[in-house]
């Protein structure tokens, strides 16, 4: 066997990462994957590879599994715990956790591009100072001229979308069955962990804020999953992707979607999230819940896979994979899709906080006077025509069908527009 694996360790508050580099094994099917723990070094061994990791600081020994797997770049990440005497006296360092359950800490070391928009160095932020930031970032992105034409154009067609296109079957393809099954053995030696969560909560709330931003990918692609922006629209919908925020209360999570779903997405519109939402509702409230919420995971794994955004696979989706199979509380579950049902015409009616009242009024009102003085201008111009025509047109038989014109229902449309907020 060869000692030639590249790795790298990452000190944290009370663990070292350590990540190997094996671009030689099949991580799909590779389910024995060990580091064994010394107290100052690690050895790992996998045909065809043997190393042994010096640790710079005094470990715990004992045996880890992996913590995660990157299969773009065949990349596993173990979990190694200091000892206690180490944690206390060596290492002094602030940190805040991220991710599915708070399992991260320490740096997120990414390239991030213009596609993955997410909170840079999270460990940094408290929950408190990451929920600040979020909605600082809101205010600042949210585009009134988009939202209002928007708005204007749903009242008239609903943006040509077909939102009650509906899948019939909420059955996981056979490769997406596959794929389950490789991400519940990823972690199999721990399936302790996702079935002895305390507080289901926080958990729960992440799931449906995840669903939502989900769901709002599908129905505005006509549930096809669209390589150019589906990966786009659902980290960034999602406060819990985009910002690793945890939320308290279901008022508190359907607000942020609300905000978000009206910022960030190609099309802008409230009543989009308020289908989105009933959508969700029931669908979750189906007997076959738990098929659906996979089948929707997978969705958002497959649309992360090949982008930036698959570093949010490994912090979040296959978790809450693992979670849903082996740990999912359905009764505190179904009770919050009941709290959300209830919250859900108040969140609707309520301003989002962009002053977007204002922005519709003064759109409509500029509108509305342009049509106006359109009309005007055209019955001037008719007028005009009708006085120059030859008198012996009074004594013609002619039966006339007025041509419809084709804004007034438009005017009259927007002159009966209720503007919500």
């Amino acid at each position: 066997m060869e000692d030639s694996i590249n790795f790298q360790t990452i000190l944290q508050s009370h663990h070292i990462l350590v990540v190997l580099d094996l671009p030689g094994l099949d991580l799909e099917h590779e389910s024995d994957l060990v580091l064994d723990i010394f107290p100052k070094e690690c050895t790992f061994t996998a045909a065809p590879y043997h190393a042994r990791i010096p640790l710079l600081h005094h470990a715990r020994p004992g045996k880890a599994y992996p913590d995660s797997i990157d299969y773009d770049k065949n990349t596993v990440t173990f979990r190694v715990p200091l000892d206690d005497e180490t944690k206390t006296t060596d290492i002094d360092i602030s940190s805040f956790p991220y991710g599915f359950s708070r399992l991260h800490n320490g740096p997120l070391s990414l390239e991030t591009g213009q596609e993955l928009k997410v909170l840079s160095d999270p460990c940094t932020y408290s929950f408190a100072q990451r929920w600040e930031l979020k909605e600082t970032a809101e205010n600042n992105d949210f585009n009134g001229e988009h939202y209002g034409m928007d708005y204007i154009q749903f009242s008239i067609d609903k943006l040509g979308l077909k939102l009650d296109s509906v899948p019939l079957s909420y059955k996981l393809s056979e490769d997406q069955s596959h794929r389950v099954r490789v991400i519940l053995d990823e972690k199999k030696r721990q399936r302790e962990a996702y079935c002895s969560i305390e507080d289901h909560r926080p958990l729960l709330f992440g799931l449906i804020d995840i669903l939502l931003s989900i769901t709002y990918d599908q129905l505005t692609n006509s549930n096809e999953l669209n390589e150019a922006n589906s990966h786009i629209n659902i980290h960034r919908i999602s406060g819990t992707l985009a910002y690793f925020v945890e939320f308290e209360c279901v008022e508190q999570m359907l607000r942020s979607f609300y905000r978000r779903s009206c910022t960030y997405p190609y099309y802008r519109n409230k009543e989009i999230s308020l289908v989105c939402a009933q959508q969700l509702i029931s669908r979750a409230s189906s007997v076959d819940r738990r098929a659906w919420i996979q089948l929707q995971l997978m969705y958002a794994y497959e649309s992360f896979k090949t982008t930036d955004c698959a570093v949010l696979n490994h912090l979040f989706v296959k978790d809450y994979v693992r979670y849903v199979e082996l740990g999912l509380n359905e009764e505190i579950f179904m009770q919050l899709i009941d709290d959300m049902q209830k919250a859900l015409p108040d969140i609707h009616l309520a301003a989002l906080g962009f002053n977007e009242e204002k922005v519709l009024q003064k759109l409509l009102k500029d509108i509305i006077t342009q049509d106006e003085s359109d009309t005007t201008d055209s019955d001037d111009y008719e007028t005009s025509e009708d006085e120059s025509e030859d008198s012996n047109s009074d004594n013609e038989s002619v039966t006339t069908h007025e041509e419809p014109n084709p804004n007034e229902n438009v005017l009259e449309k927007l002159m009966n527009l209720k503007i919500s907020g």
